[in-house]
């Protein structure tokens, strides 16, 4: 499968927008300024890795629903990430390149209320033609979860994910009826692979004496609360810019007391130091956990989609956080 993934270097955050029109225009408002601005070539490169004009390419949003895609698309198209490696899927500013790949796509896939700015690319499309706009979760419910109402965060449960997939996969061969059996194809043989990463979750809960976890960054697993029934407590809430106070530091270590806790999770994607800091006062142990929000560059290197980002990052994690004995 050709693909492209943009790296930091690659895509300058927060540019100016004045005298940009198209889709750029649409959406300056979900954009700072900052006088650089991005080369044609950065664009291009982007756009097809091959350099080859006839390889159909789709627009994914965040790390999670680029790997869902191409597991769906194989060869057929070249689907791109719009956030680069290293940056987080939810705090991602995007520069007039990343509206510009939008815009030059054949396809756009996106989640509801993931980021504003993809919202309003996705409303921009609506009476454009030459995109087809694909909203990943649709006819799928949010719940409201205890860190927020409407939780966006669907595709962390591997059942809810499935139907993301059959969604991705129906809209893309809706717009590619050629390849449409194919993409059911492949969309059924990714989907055993996420009811496979939904059993082994069941067994790790199911053998754990655990069923409370502290999440120190912001919290992108309530849909765990839903599906597994496992208490998730954060003192930052649903948001990478909220900020804990001392009395919700306060509470979270009286939840640890209670509960016997004894690790502190965060997310990859963003700093540890809250959750170092909660462990020094608790004599916790910090572990690292995935929302597939966030492409490290060690993962890029091998590749790492969904179902690594879950195996290798959050499986072991959970073990231990859960206590799950060993079968």
């Amino acid at each position: 499968m050709v693909e492209k993934r943009p790296t930091i270097d690659g895509i300058t955050r927060r540019h100016a927008l004045a005298g940009a029109g198209g889709l750029v225009a649409g959406f300056a408002g979900c954009l700072g300024d900052d006088p650089q601005d991005d080369s044609s070539d950065d664009t291009d490169e982007s756009q097809n890795g091959d350099g080859d004009s006839d390889t159909q390419t789709v627009s994914a949003g965040f790390l999670a629903l680029w790997d869902l895609t191409r597991n769906i698309t194989g060869d057929q198209m070249d689907v791109v990430d719009l956030v680069p490696v290293g940056e987080h899927g939810h705090e991602f500013d995007p520069g007039p390149s990343v509206v510009s790949d939008i815009e030059n796509s054949d396809v756009f896939i996106y989640l509801r209320d993931f980021a504003s700015w993809q919202d309003d690319a996705a409303a921009e499309l609506e009476s454009d033609d030459d995109v087809h706009v694909i909203e990943a979760a649709e006819g799928i419910e949010f719940f409201d979860s205890p860190a927020e109402d409407n939780d966006e965060h669907v595709w962390m449960d591997p059942v809810e994910c499935q139907s993301m997939v059959d969604n991705i996969a129906t809209e893309l061969g809706a717009y590619d009826d050629e390849n449409a059996d194919l993409y059911v194809e492949h969309a059924e043989a990714f989907n055993d692979e996420l009811q496979s990463i939904h059993e082994d979750f069941e067994d790790i809960v199911d053998r754990g004496s655990q069923d409370h976890l502290i999440v120190a960054t912001h919290d992108s697993f309530q849909w765990w609360h839903r599906r597994y029934d496992l208490n998730i407590h954060s003192p930052v809430g649903t948001s990478p810019d909220d900020e804990a106070s001392p009395q919700d530091v306060e509470e979270i270590e009286s939840i640890m007391d209670e509960h016997d806790i004894e690790h502190v999770l965060y997310d990859v994607g963003e700093p540890d130091d809250l959750a170092e800091s909660l462990a020094a006062e608790t004599d916790a142990e910090v572990l690292p956990i995935s929302p597939v929000e966030t492409q490290l560059p060690e993962y890029d290197e091998q590749d790492w989609g969904y179902l690594e980002h879950y195996r290798e990052v959050n499986f072991p994690t959970l073990e231990a956080a859960l206590d799950a004995d060993e079968n």
